[in-house]
């Protein structure tokens, strides 16, 4: 058995460089470029099975990735959602220092 993982694409708050979690940033489209790119590289890999985040970053990044051909076989699973960063999501790391730094 082989297992393939890839992260999403890259969103606006990724360029940002702010936190993200579980807040539900769609992918850029440097992300959806990314996106078709691992497709690209997967053409030619035999998928029996794939799973996402339902966030729509990793859905879309899935689908692209997939194909429109093989997009059926994603199954959606709300554990590999990402961490919830709570009041920090959408700040920037020197946001955080600033406000909440006794606590990094």
């Amino acid at each position: 058995m082989r297992i393939l993982l890839a992260r999403h694409g890259e969103t606006a708050w990724n360029a940002e460089g702010r936190y993200q979690g579980q807040e539900d940033i769609a992918l850029s489209p440097v992300g959806e470029t990314q996106a078709l790119a691992i497709g690209g590289r997967l053409r030619e890999v035999s998928i029996n099975r794939a799973e996402a985040s339902p966030l729509s970053r990793d859905r879309r990044t899935a689908e692209l990735a997939l194909g429109e051909e093989r997009a059926s076989m994603l199954k959606l699973d709300p554990d590999l959602m990402e961490i919830a960063h709570g009041t920090w999501e959408g700040l920037l790391a020197s946001e955080i220092r600033e406000r909440d730094g006794d606590r990094l």
